[in-house]
């Protein structure tokens, strides 16, 4: 009895201060599990001097800094040293044009990524202009030639966006059967892959999705491919390009294949809410609640017990590092 009163099933899960909202309902959804979830936020624990024992989720590397995220890259070594688990490596963390570059140079992706700020300029049509850094989204339709371009490259500049933070995506995505657009997504955590929900919108940038546009054999469909995925081979083989153990990977489905949009470092998952996997569709609802039942379990795997206790994550005679 002392021996498993002296160890505990323990998940940190590291974000920015202002975007810790998006694993709230996850303390209580992992407590039946034996699992404690502790939420910490980078300005808090890249200054300190210890941190418990436990298994580590580092997210929301767009929103740090470099230095901040070389700090956390040396805790990162610190904590694999001590025999931690530890999920995503800041060290190995490409920001979103340097991803979307290099899964079209390895050919995972067929399209590209323009960077006006290096002098780079679309070659194929139609592009969207869109913030890089932040999650901040797309500020433009699409275009369809350079003139329209340009307009919209000096629309955004006069509104105050900074050139180093735009890019021209190719766009890249063909209407499913229905005509509609759709928007996959998967989670990785850890060697776990689990399927999100597909998005499906009549917009051509599908986001939150609209009721009605899905048919019935499409959410049928959704639910079978939680036993059997097509895409995992896909989805592991972009988180590996990325050097990433964890957030969701957007992609779209094109002629040319699976094409991979963005990997989330830290992904809104669920509120919590008692009505959150209601759904006027039957299996759009099973498809939700074994979605939820699925990362419970992938997180479970990766939480094995530890003795109570804490990490020194420097030496007190070190400087505290600004950050």
């Amino acid at each position: 009895m002392q021996a498993s009163v002296n160890r505990v099933r323990r998940l940190i899960y590291v974000t920015t201060r202002d975007h810790a909202y998006t694993f709230q309902a996850w303390p209580a959804l992992l407590a039946p599990t034996g699992i404690e979830v502790q939420r910490f936020c980078y300005e808090q624990w890249l200054p300190a001097a210890r941190t418990p024992v436990g298994t580590y989720v580092l997210t929301d590397f767009d929103r740090l800094s470099v230095s901040e995220l070389q700090v956390a890259g040396e805790l990162f070594q610190t904590l694999v040293a001590a025999g931690m688990t530890v999920l995503n490596d800041p060290r190995q963390f490409r920001p979103r044009a340097f991803l979307l570059k290099q899964l079209q140079h390895s050919g995972i992706n067929t399209f590209g990524c323009h960077l006006p700020a290096a002098g780079e300029w679309p070659d194929r049509f139609p592009v969207f202009l869109r913030t890089l850094a932040g999650h901040r989204g797309v500020l433009s339709e699409l275009l369809h030639d350079g003139t329209a371009c340009q307009q919209a490259l000096e629309a955004a500049l006069a509104q105050g966006f900074t050139l180093s933070d735009l890019a021209f995506i190719t766009f890249a995505a063909t209407p499913s059967a229905t005509g509609a657009f759709q928007k996959h997504a998967a989670y990785r955590i850890g060697d776990r892959i689990v399927r999100a929900v597909t998005v499906n919108q009549r917009h051509w940038m599908a986001k939150v999705g609209e009721l009605g546009v899905a048919s019935e054999a499409q959410y049928r469909e959704e639910l079978t491919e939680m036993d059997h995925y097509p895409h995992a081979a896909f989805v592991h083989r972009v988180f590996d390009a990325a050097g990433s153990t964890f957030g969701r990977l957007d992609f779209g489905l094109t002629d040319a294949g699976p094409q991979a949009y963005e990997i989330n470092t830290n992904p809104h998952m669920g509120s919590g809410a008692p009505d959150e996997l209601m759904h006027p569709n039957a299996d759009r609802s099973a498809t939700m609640q074994r979605i939820r039942r699925d990362l419970i379990e992938a997180f479970g795997a990766q939480v094995p017990p530890h003795p109570r206790g804490w990490i020194r994550l420097r030496d007190q005679r070190r400087p505290v590092p600004r950050v």
